[in-house]
This record gives C-alpha cells, structure tokens and sequence, in this order.
C-alpha cells in the first residue's frame, strides 16, 4: 500500500508540473492587435497599431482622433481586425502641414490596468510609438519625410 501511495504521488506531482507551466505560457500569449487605415484626401495612409494585452473580448470600446492637415479629409477608413463593436474614429483638420497626431483611447471591461502600445505610421515609412495603459490617451505626433 506505501508502494502505491508514492507512486500515486508521482503521477500527480509529475501532471502537475507538465500543466503548470502551460497555462502560464498561454495566459501570457493572450494579446490582441488592431491595426485601422486612414486613407487620406491628399494620397497619404496613416496607419495606426495598437498592440493591447489582452483578449478582443475584454475591449467594449476604442476610440481613435485623427489631427490632420487643412483641407485633408478622410476618404476611407479600414478596420483589419474586422472592426470591434465601439470602435470609432473623429478627424480634425488643425495640424500643421506634413504632420499627423493620432489620440488612440482603449477601455476595457475589467478594472484592472492593460497594457497598450500604440503605434502611427504615415505611408508604412515614419512613425513612433508610445506605451501606456487602458483608460489613458495615447498621443502620438508623426511628421510626413
């Protein structure tokens, strides 16, 4: 009965260490990427990246604002994610002119804090990036070369 007893031990300890780091790993790999396109009046794409951790389904709302030049206008937005249900944008035309300001708000369902790092580029060429969390601002200025 002690031979046994032990070898039960085992099996269980020996499962408990193949699961445990498993779930850790996969728990750590859950992140979602949104990646909207603005096409712009004056042949310009600026490209927004937000790299947010954690699932889609704990995002209830992403709110983008657009400064762009005088007289350009947004002529087609794309969503590559597929669009998130409270996913819009607003466009202002009061930035200077070659430079774009993105404002990327993220909320989420839960209270805690996730991580976002928002990226912007104009025409796949310049951009920068800023990190920061649910619930904050993200602004990030880009000059067109």
């Amino acid at each position: 009965m002690n031979k046994n007893n032990r070898l039960i031990r085992i099996l269980i300890l020996t499962m408990l260490i193949l699961i445990l780091p498993t779930a850790q790993a996969s728990a750590m790999l859950t992140r979602c990427r949104l990646d909207p396109i603005f096409v712009l009046s004056n042949g310009d794409k600026v490209t927004v990246t937000l790299e947010i951790s954690t699932d889609a389904a704990n995002i209830t709302d992403i709110s983008y604002i657009l400064h762009v030049p005088f007289g350009v206008t947004v002529t087609n937005a794309v969503f590559t994610a597929g669009g998130i249900a409270g996913e819009t944008y607003k466009v202002y035309q009061d930035s200077v002119a070659k430079t774009y300001t993105t404002d990327s708000l993220l909320l989420t369902r839960n209270i805690e804090s996730v991580v976002v790092i928002a990226t912007t580029r104009v025409n796949g060429v310049s951009s920068q990036s800023f990190s920061g969390y649910s619930g904050q601002h993200l602004i990030i200025t880009v000059s067109k070369r």
